[in-house]
């Protein structure tokens, strides 16, 4: 075969070869989440992970003759079989989920591994830097079959196609691929065209190499199929969430990226923090006359006051298939006509709202899965500033954080300063009434509660000195407008018996 008739066999062994880089990468990030969580930090050291490789494996392959490799004589068609078969090899259990769940949560903890970033980081070292290594190698050594009389025309030509592959890598496998057949699946594609790109190079199609190959994209398959999604309680795996639901004791379980987010039973229990809130908030409102206006960022399965039939909800999540999931799975039953859900970014819709002029009686944060998973966006000083302008004078914010009950650990304490500096005067409850005082261990996680309440002309009040003290203006000057005295309703509160604590939710 003459090499101008190559031409578009070799663009397209480079095509597919970015494709398969930056959806590799993709899916190392995406199915990853559920066990590290999604912060930049794990995300950077993954395209490190990534790019550093690459590059290596540029510089690699530009060097590569023709001669004795590894005990055994290598062409560059041999050399390009032996790095896809390799690369496809090493991938094989960094992009299934189901050997992930051992990795991560069983493998790591009993080498006495639980910090994340070193977790994030072997997993990295293990399963994406030898497989980017080598297909990282694939332009140099496809360079070998180009003429050289046009170098620079064909360099350029080599990286287009190769930039073309990883937009398709980044954009299609994400935006239609992992939205449509889901994750699992996009991660199998990427197997089936390492064996395609196998069997292009082999001369012999049939060949041991081939048959091990197309073994392995089989393997793939078959772990990461729809069967065995099912086998996991997975009802999706789309580029937002791993979705499973489990039926426990009548109770069905709705679980985002390995975390308990919503639970529901023909009863009509709901975990203890979202009944705390129904308690607290929606049932004074739930039978007025005028229906307020209610934003829940963070859907779930929209148990927060599924019941209410008076009050508008607007639903927040930036997960589009949250609502078919709960209404089949969880709640049994649809939405009703006061209730919408909008699959957006909250931030994008708070500032969209904003500039509409739209307003809240009521906006709850529950977007805040666990401690692994807590969206950075949504915890600075600039996501309060936006909640609270979204809030109507008098409009309260209750917050759902997994944090520790008595600050023990910086997170707690940065969250607590953030939220201050931008809402004063918030309270800070416990769901389960504990706070865990004497325990000094951080990785103690309760749900807290901050409740806000707004109002436009709002004074915070003064600092008590001795030299300034104006506490005699500033106090009651008498209880008109209490039915008894607050020390008996105080004593009252005390003498009886202690409410039935609620347990804490998963």
């Amino acid at each position: 075969m003459k090499k101008a008739n190559l031409t578009p066999f070799l663009y397209t062994v480079i095509l597919i070869e970015g494709y398969v880089v930056l959806s590799s990468e993709l899916l190392a990030i995406r199915q990853t989440v559920p066990f590290v969580g999604s912060g930049t930090d794990t995300v950077s050291i993954i395209i490190a992970a990534v790019l550093m490789p690459l590059a290596f494996g540029y510089q690699s392959g530009g060097r590569f003759k023709a001669g004795q490799h590894f005990g055994r004589f290598m062409n560059v068609r041999s050399k390009l079989i032996f790095n896809l078969l390799l690369s496809a090899l090493i991938l094989l259990p960094g992009l299934s989920i189901i050997f992930m769940y051992w990795f991560f949560q069983q493998f790591l903890p009993d080498l006495g591994i639980d910090h994340r970033l070193i977790q994030i980081t072997i997993y990295c070292l293990l399963f994406i830097v030898t497989p980017v290594y080598l297909l990282g190698q694939t332009i140099p050594l496809v360079s070998n079959y180009f003429s050289k009389s046009k170098l620079s025309e064909i360099t350029g030509k080599m990286l287009f196609f190769s930039t073309v592959g990883s937009f398709m890598g980044a954009v299609f496998s994400t935006l239609v691929l992992m939205s449509t057949i889901g994750v699992n699946n996009t991660a199998s594609l990427n197997f089936i065209l390492l064996a395609l790109l196998l069997l292009m190079l082999s001369k012999k199609k049939l060949s041991e190499t081939s048959i091990f190959m197309l073994a392995i994209a089989g393997v793939a398959i078959f772990i990461n199929s729809d069967t065995r999604m099912a086998e996991m309680k997975v009802v999706y795996n789309n580029q937002y969430h791993l979705a499973q639901v489990v039926v426990e004791d009548g109770q069905r379980h709705l679980i985002l990226n390995n975390n308990w987010s919503s639970m529901y039973d023909d009863k009509g229990n709901k975990y203890p923090y979202v009944e705390f809130i129904e308690r607290e908030v929606i049932d004074p409102i739930r039978n007025g006359t005028e229906p307020k206006d209610i934003l829940i960022v963070g859907a779930g399965a929209f148990t927060l006051g599924f019941e209410d039939e008076v009050n508008n909800y607007i639903y927040l999540d930036i997960d589009p298939d949250l609502q078919k999931t709960a209404e089949e799975h969880i709640l049994k039953n649809k939405l009703q006509k006061n209730k919408i859900f909008l699959a957006e970014e909250a931030r994008a819709f708070l500032a969209r709202s904003k500039r509409e002029g739209k307003k809240f009686d009521f906006i709850y944060l529950d977007a805040y899965l666990g401690g692994l998973s807590i969206p950075e966006h949504l915890i600075t000083q600039e996501f309060f500033t936006q909640v609270k302008d979204a809030l109507k004078d008098k409009g309260l914010m209750l917050t759902n954080f997994i944090v520790s009950p008595n600050f023990e650990g910086r997170l707690s304490r940065s969250i607590d300063n953030t939220l201050r500096s931008v809402m004063p005067h918030v309270s800070r409850v416990s769901i389960d009434g504990k706070y865990h005082l004497y325990n000094d261990n951080p990785n103690v996680l309760i749900n807290m509660s901050y409740i806000y309440r707004h109002e436009e002309n709002y004074d915070p009040g003064v600092i008590y000195t001795d030299n300034k003290n104006t506490i005699y203006f500033d106090k009651p000057q008498r209880y008109e407008d209490a039915e008894e005295p607050p020390n008996k309703q105080d004593n009252k509160a005390t003498n009886g018996s202690a409410p039935e604590q609620a347990e804490e939710s998963p």
